[in-house]
């Protein structure tokens, strides 16, 4: 039997890691300049540049690797590997659709719901671990 919110999940997670590594790298980390950046300890700003890079598509693969996992997922028997898969996907999710929320609270204050209009990501993070959780305890 198909596991309709895993398929579901997948899909919108592979379409997240689509977007934010490439829409995002385009359109966020490529236009930052390398100058106008702080050095840390690990070195001056291009080595803040590489680490803001790294972390932006570990991010990227995170999703992937969820999105691929639920999906392969969905058509296999609920219990078992797979709904442990479920789990650990629907924790990620709502930590990252927390991390993301939470802190877009914290920055926007009363502007936060516009904020989602024009950022629909914590939205697309909530909807995966939603359907993350749904999946797994069905």
């Amino acid at each position: 039997m198909m596991n309709v919110p895993f398929v579901l999940a997948g899909v919108v997670a592979l379409l997240a890691a689509v977007i934010h590594g490439g829409v995002g790298e385009a359109v966020v980390v490529s236009k930052l300049r390398t100058e106008a950046l702080a050095p840390s300890r690990f070195g001056g700003p291009k080595m803040t540049m590489l680490m803001i890079r790294v972390t932006w598509h570990i991010a990227t693969i995170a999703f992937a690797v969820i999105g691929t996992a639920l999906a392969v997922c969905a058509p296999a028997d609920p219990g078992g590997a797979c709904a442990g898969v479920g789990r650990v996907a629907a924790i990620s999710f709502t930590g990252f659709a927390g991390l993301a929320m939470g802190l877009g609270l914290a920055a926007g204050g009363r502007r936060f719901p516009s904020l989602l209009r024009r950022h629909p990501g914590p939205v697309a993070l909530a909807l995966v671990a939603a359907l993350a959780w749904w999946g797994s305890l069905a």
